[in-house]
């Protein structure tokens, strides 16, 4: 059986920062107390083996007393920063350029007296950080139908989520366009999300059969996972190898295998081996 991985499957630019940031940190601050504020990435087994470093995993600042807090590639909200200032502690800010370019214009658009349109998904932290920028009317939605929810005489300025397909955030600004008489858009989308999107299509179209890796809570890993079933109906979503079933290979001659952007590209390489291995 033939294995094709695309060129970029696996971690990108902003997780892999995130992560030499961490790790420079307990290099650097192996004696002081460092949580971090949420996972770090959404991939298990990088967080772990930061646990493993000393690094703990906490969920709202109240848990830090000293030290250093390292925050999460995904971002976090606004009041954040100055809650971590008022406690006295180092702030090592792992937040991804491209979140911060959607943070950034949140704040802008806001100020501008837009209507601020956040495409995305409510519930990801990323979403929750972009959002706290703002300060007035907005929403968080990746459903058109929800613009009719206004008025038709708004001026509304659109950002993305850096993770969502392309075709999601057209089909809003389309519905925004029709609707309102200024709209502002910025495709905050980030460029290696669109590189991995478009790779695993293009995959997806030539092979048997698609295992896409990513951890459970990764958003760009289930986009990967929707668009590669779309192309391939038999394409599986796995966190780690021992969740294959080897049944998904019966008449495969050609397999592809992709991974979110916060899969280490020695994850990819240990499941391709284990396939071969068995297969």
């Amino acid at each position: 059986m033939k294995i094709i991985v695309p060129k970029n499957a696996g971690v990108c630019w902003g997780v892999e920062r995130a992560i030499d940031m961490a790790h420079q940190t307990v290099h650097e601050q192996s004696r002081h107390k460092i949580v971090s504020l949420g996972p770090l990435v959404h991939n298990p087994e990088v967080v772990e083996d930061f646990q493993h470093k000393g690094v703990e995993v906490i969920s709202d600042l109240k848990e830090a007393e000293e030290g250093t807090v390292v925050f999460r590639s995904h971002g976090v909200p606004l009041p954040y920063y100055e809650e971590a200032k008022v406690k006295g502690l180092e702030v090592v800010d792992a937040t991804c350029p491209f979140v911060k370019k959607s943070q950034n214009y949140a704040r802008r658009f806001s100020r501008q007296g837009y209507f601020v349109v956040i495409v995305g998904d409510e519930k990801h932290p990323e979403m929750k950080s972009v959002r706290s920028f703002t300060s007035g009317p907005h929403m968080v939605t990746m459903e058109p139908k929800d613009l009719e929810k206004l008025s038709s005489d708004q001026k509304v300025g659109l950002i993305a989520q850096t993770t969502i397909p392309l075709s999601v955030f057209q089909a809003m600004v389309e519905a925004a366009q029709k609707r309102f008489p200024e709209v502002k858009t910025h495709d905050t989308i980030c460029d290696a999300t669109k590189v991995r999107q478009e790779e695993a299509a293009e995959t997806a179209r030539q092979v048997d059969c698609m295992v896409i890796i990513g951890g459970k809570e990764s958003s760009n890993t289930k986009k990967l996972t929707k668009i590669c079933k779309e192309i391939q109906p038999k394409s599986h979503e796995i966190e780690h190898e021992r969740e294959i079933d080897f049944s998904w290979f019966e008449g495969v001659e050609v397999l592809g295998v992709t991974a979110g952007a916060s899969t280490p590209v020695p994850v990819i390489q240990r499941v391709c081996d284990y396939i071969i291995a068995h297969c």
